[in-house]
């Protein structure tokens, strides 16, 4: 059986999507550059391939029927994809661009403003970050640089570890005057991240007992976290890692040395084929440079 086979061709489709939008065909055809007797003749073919009337003709102007309303809403949403898959092209047509995938809080935190120093490292790379959240798949997306965070870097792929995730109250400037010793955080609002580790942890490092400790808003994402934090609406847990630019900048401070160590880390990953190309292979060696930064640093 032929595939697709009840697809008509794509410009009576166009024609349609603006005859339907816009109530008449003359109007379409002005839109799309065509004449009316065009754009009518497109509608009639059209009609014959789905084998009902799409149109209501009522003198100059057009209504849809009920089966031609339900059409608009499928072909509005096939061109949409498509439009929207051709912008995506656009990096491609660039000469080198490099596709890093990475989480939006890490990408947002740790790599953005680190990307100057990428460029002038490597020159002719182009960055194009991917934050969509998808799951990576070498072999159908193309991605050729993936930062992942999870506890140890998947197997079967070139892997570089960026950083171990370590956790600590982390606040305002204005929050933390109040502060002195840990259990001083008891009696304020805390701010709940999505880590493998939390509060309950962090005291029972800290040497304090306590089963209150669900006053405060929850995050699933630790850049909105910190965003919370710097906005003094709480005290955060946050990642030392992630936190790194808000800590220098004093956005965000410290205030207590205890910290917890994650069970997950972040790991750049990608295949040897990927790492073959040479502006894909600049930035993954800039990455390492960066990653022994952080461990002499730690």
């Amino acid at each position: 059986m032929v595939r697709f086979r009840h697809i008509p061709p794509t410009q009576f489709l166009k024609g349609f999507e603006a005859a339907a939008r816009l109530e008449s065909f003359s109007r379409a055809a002005e839109e799309l550059g065509l004449s009316q007797s065009a754009i009518s003749h497109q509608m009639r073919l059209l009609e014959g391939h789905i084998g009902q009337p799409l149109f209501l003709r009522i003198g100059r102007e057009v209504r849809l029927t009920d089966a031609g309303r339900d059409y608009q809403r499928t072909v509005r949403q096939c061109l949409e994809l498509m439009e929207a898959g051709y912008r995506r092209l656009e990096p491609y047509r660039k000469p080198g661009s490099v596709v890093i995938y990475a989480p939006r809080d890490f990408a947002r935190r740790w790599l953005l403003h680190r990307l100057p120093s990428l460029t002038q490292a490597v020159p002719a790379c182009e960055p194009w970050l991917d934050t969509s959240g998808t799951p990576v798949d070498f072999e159908t997306m193309e991605v050729d640089l993936a930062i992942i965070y999870a506890e140890e870097p998947p197997e079967g792929h070139e892997s570089l570890l960026i950083a171990r995730d370590r956790l600590s109250p982390l606040a305002a400037p204005a929050l933390v005057k109040a502060l002195r010793e840990p259990a001083d955080l008891l009696g304020l609002a805390l701010i709940h991240c999505e880590h493998d580790l939390g509060w309950a942890d962090w005291f029972a490092r800290a040497g304090i007992e306590t089963d209150k400790l669900w006053r405060g808003s929850n995050f699933s994402d630790g850049d909105l976290g910190l965003a919370a934090a710097e906005l003094s609406q709480g005290i955060a847990l946050g990642s030392l890692p992630l936190a790194e630019a808000a800590l220098t900048s004093g956005a965000l401070v410290q205030p207590y040395a205890q910290i917890i160590e994650a069970r997950r880390a972040w790991y750049a990953v990608s295949t040897p084929d990927r790492l073959a190309d040479a502006d894909v292979r600049g930035a993954w060696d800039w990455l390492a440079g960066q990653a022994e930064a952080l461990s002499l640093e730690g």
